[in-house]
């Protein structure tokens, strides 16, 4: 009995690695997406004042004053230089989209892998009620109807729940050689 206590945990950890196989990066869900809706207006008039940097061009003025050879002169007067706006070239935040990332499955379980695409050639229904069974969180009854519909056909809970002991028995076989 210890046995097939490993293997159903081997089983279930399979399971859930296959499940949460691929992660996604660059995933900002911190923000809503119709909170940018205003980012993408067009544009109206706050909108082009936002876009322009707010700057009074007091630094320009320091230093062509630093740079004028005139003693004492902190600043130049605004009356003496031309007002220079600048659009803000800043790049706006980007909707880049997700990217889903294989991390794969553990190293010692890609036997499961193995062992199911073996029992695929020979026993498909099986294999397809294994897969279903560790990789889906229903009950029998509804994962006996999802398995019906993936292969064609039609599946007691009876049926279902027999084909999955023999799976697991093929497992225990594949995992005892």
């Amino acid at each position: 009995m210890r046995h097939e206590d490993e293997l159903t945990k081997q089983l279930r950890r399979w399971g859930h690695a296959q499940v949460n196989r691929f992660a996604l990066s660059r995933a900002d869900r911190s923000v809503h997406v119709l909170d940018k809706v205003r980012d993408h207006a067009p544009l109206t008039r706050e909108r082009a004042l936002q876009d322009l940097v707010g700057r009074d061009g007091a630094e320009r003025r320091r230093f062509m004053a630093a740079h004028s050879g005139v003693q004492g002169m902190r600043m130049l007067p605004l009356w003496a230089v031309d007002p220079i706006r600048a659009s803000n070239d800043a790049d706006h935040p980007h909707d880049n989209p997700e990217i889903a990332v294989d991390v794969g499955i553990p190293d010692d379980l890609r036997w499961v892998d193995r062992a199911l695409a073996s029992m695929a050639r020979q026993y498909p229904l099986r294999e397809l009620i294994l897969r279903t069974e560790f990789t889906v969180s229903a009950s029998q009854a509804v994962k006996a109807r999802m398995v019906a519909e993936k292969y064609g056909g039609t599946l007691s809970v009876w049926q279902y729940r027999r084909e999955l002991q023999r799976g697991v028995d093929f497992m225990g076989g594949r995992i005892a050689a």
